[in-house]
C-alpha cells in the first residue's frame, strides 16, 4: 500500500507542475497582461558567473561587475568648470538624470582585435496620459577594437528626456561576442519576473502589446560621460 501511496503522490505532484508550468507561460501570451505570474529571476543563465561561450584562454572574457537595473543606475548629468566669456546662462537648472549602466570586464588575451557588447534594456512607465502602464524596450551594440589585456569599461546610457518619458529600467541584459561570432560572456539582472531568463530573446515578451520597442539607448561616448575617466575605455569603431 505504501508504494501505490508513493506512486499516486508522485502523479499528483507532476500534472500539478505541468499545470503551472502552462499558467505561468500563458500569463505573457495574453496581451492584456502587463507582468506575468511565475518567481522573480536574479540572473539567468550563463550570466550568473559572468562567462559563456567556447573561446579558448586566450579569447578569455569575464564580466567583474554589472550594473543593477534600477534606481541605482540613475545619474546626473556631470558638470564642468569652463572658462567663456560672453556665453549665455543655463536654461535648466533643475538636475536632470541619466540611466547609465556602466560595465567592468577582463580579457586574457594580449590582444583581442574586437568585441562587440550587445546591451538589452527594458524600462517601465506610463503611457503619456499616465493611466496606464507601460514597458519600454531598448537594444544597442558598442563594438570595440584593439583591446589588450587588462580590465576595461563598457557603458551605454538612457538620455534623461527617455527617463523622465518612459520610465526607470527594470531589466539588464548584456552579451559579448568576438569577432568569430562566439558569445564569451553574458549576464542579465531584472527587477520584475519574465517567462525565461533570456527574456530579450523570447517572443512572448518583445511582440507583447505592452512592450514598446525604442530607439535612443546610447554609447557613452555620444554622451557627457565621454570625458570622465576617458583611459578606462577602449576605440569604439
Amino acid at each position: 500500500m505504501k508504494r501505490l501511496s508513493v506512486g499516486f503522490e508522485c502523479a499528483v505532484l507532476g500534472v500539478a507542475l505541468s499545470v503551472l508550468t502552462a499558467v505561468t507561460g500563458s500569463a505573457w501570451a495574453q496581451t492584456g497582461r502587463l507582468t506575468p505570474t511565475g518567481p522573480k529571476p536574479v540572473a539567468g543563465g550563463a550570466a550568473a558567473g559572468g562567462a559563456a561561450g567556447a573561446g579558448g584562454a586566450g579569447d578569455r572574457v569575464e564580466i567583474k561587475r554589472f550594473p543593477e537595473p534600477s534606481k541605482t543606475a540613475l545619474v546626473r548629468t556631470p558638470e564642468f568648470n569652463v572658462n567663456a566669456s560672453g556665453g549665455q546662462s543655463k536654461v535648466n537648472t533643475r538636475p536632470r538624470l541619466w540611466a547609465l549602466f556602466e560595465v567592468r570586464y577582463a580579457t586574457g588575451a594580449k590582444w583581442m582585435d574586437e568585441l562587440a557588447f550587445t546591451y538589452h534594456v527594458m524600462t517601465k512607465g506610463k503611457d503619456d496620459e499616465g493611466k496606464e502602464d507601460v514597458l519600454s524596450y531598448y537594444t544597442q551594440t558598442v563594438r570595440y577594437i584593439d583591446i589588450p589585456k587588462g580590465e576595461h569599461m563598457s557603458c551605454v546610457a538612457l538620455p534623461p528626456s527617455l527617463v523622465e518619458r518612459y520610465g526607470e529600467p527594470v531589466a539588464l541584459a548584456l552579451e559579448i561576442v568576438g569577432k568569430d561570432g562566439t558569445v564569451l560572456a553574458s549576464e542579465s539582472k531584472a527587477m520584475i519576473p519574465f517567462p525565461s531568463p533570456e527574456w530579450w530573446k523570447d517572443s512572448q515578451v518583445l511582440d507583447n502589446a505592452k512592450v514598446k520597442r525604442r530607439q535612443g539607448l546610447v554609447d557613452r561616448s555620444k554622451t557627457p560621460f565621454a570625458l570622465v575617466n576617458a583611459d578606462d575605455y577602449e576605440v569604439v569603431q
